[in-house]
């Protein structure tokens, strides 16, 4: 019998062979992990990169909506309400016309009121409840509003943080008071060491959630809550109103 017909000889070579085809299948399946890994990481750097690219735009986009809308209400308060207030001046010392007086007077209050809503004066000395309650005031001749105020740490707010909470604000009262129907509206703002929890709620006819359809009213305000870095749930029944809960942590 031949050395390697021998059964000893037989059985090594299948060791050495199945040894081979171990370590082969191990580089194998090690190089495959490898490449996966590889391609895991691109993707994972990829998505960084269009996140980061995302937040950067959309942060230049309400960025560069805030400074329009400080150029525009300065325009009204400086031009527009100055030359009014111009004009009323002249016509109260003539007396020529008191229903013409009164139009003017009309329209400096309403200027101001728009000026204020887009940009409100004095943020950085104004705490946020203030600037809600200034903010809800027109409003309370559409419709009864029921604010509540649960402020358990004195937070320092950024000017930014708190001019995108008035505008959120700003959006759903004016989408209640066109589209809703309601008649009462419930705000609760609660302000804790660790978090900012924003409860807006109406008895109005309420819409379908489930729709596709977003306004750009909805799309505003997920913006901004995106921007804040911040949650947001909205519940709504036909017929049974409208609730928007927001989270944000300090």
């Amino acid at each position: 019998m031949e050395a390697w017909q021998k059964p000893e000889t037989i059985i090594l070579w299948i060791i050495i062979v199945g040894i081979f085809l171990v370590v082969l299948l191990t580089v194998i399946i090690f190089l495959v992990r490898a490449i996966f890994k590889k391609i895991i990481k691109a993707k994972e750097k990829e998505a960084k990169t269009q996140l980061a690219y995302q937040q950067n735009l959309l942060e230049t986009t309400i960025k560069t909506q805030e400074i329009e809308r400080h150029r525009i209400a300065a325009d009204i308060h400086d031009a527009l309400i100055g030359k009014l207030t111009a004009i009323k001046m002249e016509q109260e010392i003539t007396q020529k016309d008191q229903k013409t007086i009164e139009a003017l007077h009309d329209s400096i209050a309403i200027a101001r009121r728009i000026s204020h809503d887009l940009s409100p004066p004095l943020i950085e000395f104004t705490k946020l409840p203030e600037l809600i309650k200034e903010l809800l005031y027109p409003w309370e001749q559409h419709v009864l509003i029921t604010a509540i105020y649960d402020i358990r740490h004195d937070t320092n707010e950024t000017d930014d943080f708190k001019v995108q909470i008035t505008r959120i604000i700003q959006e759903i009262i004016t989408n209640i008071v066109k589209h809703a129907e309601a008649t009462q509206v419930t705000l609760h703002l609660k302000q804790t060491e660790n978090y900012m929890a924003l409860y807006i709620s109406d008895n109005g006819k309420g819409y379908d959630t489930g729709s596709n359809s977003k306004g750009l009213g909805t799309k505003n305000i997920e913006t901004r809550v995106q921007y804040l870095k911040g949650i947001y749930k909205v519940k709504s029944n036909i017929g049974k109103g409208t609730s928007n809960m927001f989270l944000f942590k300090n």
